[in-house]
């Protein structure tokens, strides 16, 4: 109650009598109350003032104090009031979904004092807002557009750091460019490291090179840490060191693809950041005419003349309805490149020659030495080329985005900074030797495996094993130099005849005869041969060996003579493992490689002979390999009584079927009856029950898989959410599946002949008409998980696949995360708040990393990174997976952000809402968005999993995929990806019922003029029926004269379903003619505009509105952040966005103040979002984050320990970093002196008048 009093008193905000006796009572009685009862006291008073508000379905809305500072009377704009029958409609929907009479939530009312807002009203004040932002920098783009370079210098200066042109011919060493606004461009030898090797930049006046100290100083040999001495400077000299009263001035760089160029300019790692923005081209140039990546495809096709386009084209020949496919976006776009994209905007489509690129890639420094001139003249070329890209861009980018915050936004997005510190480098030493170890226990214990396997070849053993008996065992015979045959001597041809019928050693007489009278060449080897074997008999007679002994023993002796008279012929060069398989002598190398080690050492889990060796299996089937179809897995059931024949009937590989008769059947049949005793059912049995499903599932599958690889064909709604019906008299394919019991959604592929088996594709994630590489693939790790994928090989097979899971994420991600550019900072580059922090260890390590975030990397303007913008979140059996919480702030500062809840998901349902009845909840999504409920299973993705029995996971991915536009098929394909077990007729019964109670039912709407007539003429019963199927509109066309059916129908529209106004909305956008964001006017891509593609590629114009909208969103964010920081000095920039959450690192003094204006800002882009729809209003539910983290390191949770196995103890025990904080608004006002942004009462006003000055003027001339 004190905090409420205490509220209410600083804001000004009147007391009722009620509440201020309650208070006294309160007082006197000394009584401790909770926050939420202060407010629930507040909320119960019978002042109208503070009562709660709720709209016309008693949906809670912002409090009247919040509500009357945000959306002020606008005598322009008229303010929309429900009407009674939009709000019977509503409720007669919500009654339809079973939502009307649920039990909602009543939070408490949040009041404080809003920051003062410009306009007015709320669009007119960020528009301000983006206009003082970015006005400078605005003046500076336009100068460096609608300007031209000066010529190109013929010469370039061979000395280090900058050197300065004037367009005179002259030139002067210089400490940086000395132009606000310049285009720049950066070179880097790979072969050298993560240093800059030379740079050009360019502006109106003069044009600019830079080379790098290690490129001059042949002599030098430098540290491998990266300083900011060692990076490129911009605006400051060698020797200056940033301070707290540094100035910095605002400078604009232009660059394709510059925040590669960015991660080399030294002021860009100082902590508190400086006023230089940078413009990507790249960026531009894909809002502009960007490619979706289906288009990019069919670009490159173009080019070459051959694969996607004509697949493509053939495809839409076929369907007439959608008119001929249209190619005129292929003239309006280009692939990202600057060479492609210099084509495209420059007059004479001039193309660059980038051949001089492959110096930099491969070469080294000398190369650069030498060819110094050229490889300078091919950087300033490029800068060129960047200028002419610009020139044409930036006006076309003013042209498509008007409204000033995508503008300053855009240059907020290029201002990413990752802090780390000494824990960085552990994380990549540890992380690295945890994944050594497992690979290495994981290689030793494969070598096992092929050790034992190959034991089973001196019985044959493999042949009775399901998964051995097909690897290649042939072996290799050893190879000896042929036989030197010496002349014999002369003698009577008689003899010579005589000696060749003789035996060598027919008899013992003979035997020693032979030895006497042997050529004279070996006489000393056979008196050294005869001595012995008199020797061996007289110690056979003194032994005592019998007869049979002594005349073994004379063979052994035999045959050890006959081996040794071979030493002579043996190679010189051994040969490699004579008398191994084949697939076993593949997996060790030669013992003339540098890298020799004995066994096996080539074995990995990537190897073809790995998961044979480790018995895989596929619910309890063994894996098998097809060259044509990959991975697989055998069923027994198969007839025998065609199998001989069919392998008869094959002509050529007569090898290859030999071997495959001799499959061991009855070994594979034992196996699956111990292991799948599928309720006891037999193998025919089994057979028939497999048969009981749709002949035609591979068809459907295939088309499944072609909706999400080319879903952009589909030029209609109705197209895109049709499920094909099995067509009759389908002529199989000899080479794809045909007959055979169905399994799981997919027919067996007759084509491989393996006696009494059928052979079925592993399920591939993009759908079955891929095939699968890698059964240990990381696509599979969930299928290991939940047992679907299994070994029967064992525990030491069992371990393999565990230590396979552990090391997937590094050995995919290690290469990105090692190559992260880290720059060390001394303490001299470092502000005082960390140096003077009692935490800060002067012998420590602090630096940063430079995140090369494309601003708009997709068609959509979302940010592309491969990194972090990619990076999971710790898992325990993910090594490697704590990467994100290694961005850890220095000493003195905090990690402050928030996830935006259900984003997308509120953007759409509000889209739907204001078509439908105009205010927030009125449909069912919408009501479901703000008021449903995860443990009552009221909330969107419970009511979805309910409805089809799928898991609430699982509801979540299709429900945001359709949202984006997806239809059944994608459906489909995810039911039967989730569970490999759902039959396609099951699969698709479950997508036609969630389709049809969310996104209802595609129908005719009737135009009113025509409603009459036809109610008139008795052709159509109730005036009520706006919406008629089409069999009911070619009933009712019979009686139309054929000139009049046109006006009928104002086309279709979704009905009946609870997120049907939702899809009317997002598609009426889709198919406008110029397709725009509702909120921020942002246009969609060239290549996809309507005109361009002849109403083609409907599914990524569909997601473009939601996830652009999404972007928008982020956009008002970033620009009331940067105003609520500079207006109240919040000492803080902005660190990332990774999705839909933000983060700012920000001094720890400020933490909690940067809260409180992440949660202003949240508030008024959503009161933002909700103006532009024509709502005046918002629901409390949404109005404010649901946390804001303040952390010191980057983390999904700040109670997330982060154990993986490279971080067995967490960052708790193992770093010392203990769980932040994650504050509601209610806790946050507690901790802000009730809302207050200023630091203290005094200072608070001066300052906020001061830092609003300007923008008092700016609010005065908008209006």
């Amino acid at each position: 109650m004190a905090f409420f009093y205490k509220t209410c008193t600083m804001a000004r905000i009147p007391i009722c009598r009620q509440c201020r006796s309650k208070y006294q009572a309160w007082i006197g009685a000394s009584r401790v109350m909770t926050h939420s009862s202060h407010l629930i006291c507040h909320r119960t008073c019978s002042d109208s003032a503070h009562k709660p508000r709720f709209n016309p379905i008693s949906i809670q809305m912002l409090s009247q104090h919040l509500h009357e500072q945000i959306f002020k009377v606008d005598k322009r704009r008229k303010q929309k009031t429900p009407s009674s029958d939009d709000i019977e409609k509503s409720i007669e929907h919500l009654k339809e979904h079973g939502l009307w009479g649920k039990d909602v939530q009543t939070l408490p009312d949040v009041n404080f004092k809003l920051p003062k807002l410009y306009g007015r009203n709320i669009d007119e004040h960020f528009q301000i807002l983006a206009n003082k932002q970015s006005d400078k920098y605005m003046k500076l783009s336009e100068a460096l557009a609608f300007g031209s370079l000066p010529t190109m210098p013929q010469e370039w200066a061979f000395t280090k750091g900058w050197t300065m042109y004037d367009g005179n011919g002259g030139r002067v060493d210089v400490d940086y460019p000395l132009e606000d606004a310049v285009v720049f461009d950066v070179e880097c030898l790979m072969t050298e490291g993560l240093f800059p090797t030379l740079a050009v930049a360019a502006s109106t006046e003069a044009w600019y090179s830079w080379c790098s100290e290690r490129l001059v100083e042949e002599h030098l040999t430098l540290s491998p840490r990266i300083t900011p001495d060692n990076l490129i400077p911009m605006e400051t000299a060698a020797s200056f060191r940033p301070s707290e009263s540094t100035r910095w001035k605002e400078r604009l760089i232009i660059g394709h693809n510059v925040s590669f160029d960015r991660s080399f300019i030294k002021e860009q790692y100082y902590l508190k950041g400086t006023k230089t923005r940078f413009l990507d081209t790249l960026s531009l140039h894909m809002a502009v005419s960007g490619l979706t990546t289906y288009q990019r495809a069919l670009w490159m096709a173009d080019r070459t003349g051959k694969g996607a386009k004509t697949q493509y084209l053939a495809k839409k020949a076929l369907k007439k309805s959608a008119g001929p496919p249209s190619t005129e976006w292929l003239g309006a776009s280009s692939p990202n490149n600057l060479a492609d994209v210099y084509a495209l905007y420059s007059r004479d489509n001039e193309r660059l020659d980038k051949s001089k690129r492959d110096t930099f890639i491969s070469g080294t420094m000398e190369d650069v030495r030498s060819d110094f001139q050229e490889l300078m003249s091919y950087c300033a070329k490029d800068v060129e080329a960047t200028h002419v890209v610009f020139t044409h861009l930036l006006p076309k980018f003013y042209e498509r985005f008007p409204h000033p915050v995508t503008f300053a936004a855009t240059l907020e997005m290029g201002q990413a900074y990752l802090p780390v510190n000494h824990n960085w480098e552990r994380y990549l030493r540890e992380s690295q030797e945890t994944y050594d170890d497992l690979q290495q226990e994981m290689k030793l214990a494969l070598m096992h495996l092929a050790n034992d396997a190959c034991q089973l070849m001196q019985d044959d053993s493999y042949k009775e094993d399901p998964w051995l008996w097909e690897l290649d065992w042939s072996t290799e015979d050893y190879k000896l130099k042929k036989e030197v045959v010496r002349r014999k001597p002369r003698g009577n041809s008689k003899d010579l005849r005589e000696n060749d019928r003789t035996p060598s050693s027919t008899s013992q007489d003979d035997g020693k005869m032979n030895h006497e009278t042997e050529r004279p060449d070996g006489e000393d080897e056979r008196r050294t041969m005869g001595a012995s074997q008199g020797g061996s008999e007289t110690m056979a007679e003194e032994d005592g060996l019998t007869e049979e002994e002594r005349l073994e023993q004379e063979a052994r002796e035999e045959r050890l003579r006959d081996v040794m008279e071979t030493a002579d012929r043996m190679p010189k060069i051994k040969q490699h493992m004579v008398g191994y398989p084949m697939w076993y002598r593949e997996l060790c190398p030669r013992k003339i490689d540098e890298d020799w080690a004995p066994g096996p050492c080539l074995i990995s889990s990537q190897v073809r002979v790995a998961p044979k060796l480790l018995r895989l299996t596929w619910e309890g089937y063994p894996l098998h390999y097809e060259a044509k179809h990959g991975w697989g897995y055998l069923v027994p059931g198969r007839t025998e009584d065609t199998m001989g024949e069919e392998l008869k009937e094959e002509e050529g590989g007569d090898e290859e079927n030999n071997m495959k008769e001799h499959f061991p059947l009855h070994a594979l049949k034992s196996f699956v009856q111990d292991k799948i005793p599928e309720d006891n059912m037999s193998l025919p049995e089994m057979t028939s029950h497999f048969t009981e499903l749709d002949s035609q599932a591979s068809l459907v599958q295939s088309e499944v898989e072609d909706y999400w690889t080319h879903s952009e064909d589909e030029s209609t709604s109705d197209e895109n959410d049709r499920i094909p019906s099995p067509k009759p008299a389908v002529i199989p394919d000899p080479n794809g599946p045909s007959s055979g019991p169905e399994r799981h959604g997919q027919r067996p592929r007759t084509d491989v002949k393996i006696p009494g088996c059928w052979f079925y594709r592993l399920p591939h994630k993009d759908g079955g008409s891929n095939k699968v590489g890698n059964p240990l693939a990381k696509d599979f790790l969930n299928k290991l998980e939940d047992g679907t994928l299994g070994s029967a090989g064992g525990a030491q097979a069992t371990r393999i696949l565990e230590i396979n899971k552990l090391i997937s994420f590094w050995r995919n991600a290690s290469k990105r995360i090692n190559s992260q550019m880290v720059v060390d900072l001394e303490k001299n580059h470092l502000p005082r708040t960390v140096t003077r922090n009692h935490d800060y260890d002067e012998d420590g390590f602090y630096g940063a990393i430079i995140p090369r975030v494309i601003a708009a990397g997709t068609v959509t303007r979302r940010a592309v990174e491969p990194t972090w913008l990619t990076a999971s979140n710790a898992r325990t059996d993910r090594v490697g997976s704590e990467l994100k919480a290694m961005v850890q702030a220095p000493p003195g500062y905090h990690l402050v952000g928030a996830d935006v809840d259900s984003q997308e998901l509120w953007i759409a349902a509000l889209l739907g809402d204001a078509n439908f009845a105009g205010f927030h909840a009125c449909t069912a999504l919408g009501w479901m968005t703000l008021q449903g409920k995860k443990s009552d299973g009221t909330d969107m993705h419970s009511v979805t999993a309910s409805t089809i029995g799928i898991s609430r996971e699982h509801a979540k991915i299709i429900n945001y995929g359709r949202i984006y536009g997806a239809g059944r098929p994608f459906a489909v394909r995810l039911l039967m990806q989730f569970n490999h077990k759902m039959s396609l007729e099951e699969a698709r019964e479950k997508a036609n019922k969630m389709y049809a109670a969310t996104k209802g039912l595609r129908m005719h709407k009737i135009e009113e003029k025509a409603t009459e007539f036809l109610i008139k003429h008795k052709l159509l019963d109730n005036e009520d029926d706006r919406y008629i199927s089409t069999a009911k509109l070619r009933q009712i066309s019979k009686h139309i004269k054929p000139g009049k059916r046109s006006l009928l129908t104002n086309g279709k529209e979704w009905t009946k379903g609870s997120e049907s106004a939702m899809f009317n909305q997002l598609e009426s956008i889709a198919h406008a003619d110029h397709p725009k964001t509702p909120v921020l006017k942002s246009s969609i891509s060239r290549a996809l505009e309507p005109k361009r593609v002849n109403n083609e590629f409907l599914t990524s114009r569909v997601n473009w509105v939601v996830q652009s909208s999404a972007v928008d969103y982020l956009h008002l964010m970033l620009v009331c952040m940067r105003w609520l920081f500079e207006q109240y000095h919040i000492d803080g920039r902005f660190c990332i966005s990774i999705h839909d959450e933000v983060r700012y690192l920000v001094t720890s003094e400020d933490r909690y103040r940067a809260a409180l204006a992440l949660q202003i800002t949240n508030l008024l882009t959503r009161c933002m979002f909700a103006y532009k729809m024509g709502m005046a209003d918002l629901p409390q539910s949404v109005a404010f984050f649901s946390a804001v983290d303040i952390d010191t390191v980057l983390r999904k949770e700040v109670t997330m320990d982060c154990q993986t196995p490279s971080n067995p103890y967490g960052l708790q025990r193992g770093y010392g970093i203990p769980a932040g904080e994650a504050l509601d608004v209610y806790h946050i006002l507690e901790k802000s002196n009730n809302g207050c942004l200023t630091k203290s009462s005094s200072t608070g006003s001066s300052n906020s008048s001061s830092s609003s000055s300007s923008l008092k003027t700016a609010a005065k001339s908008s209006q």
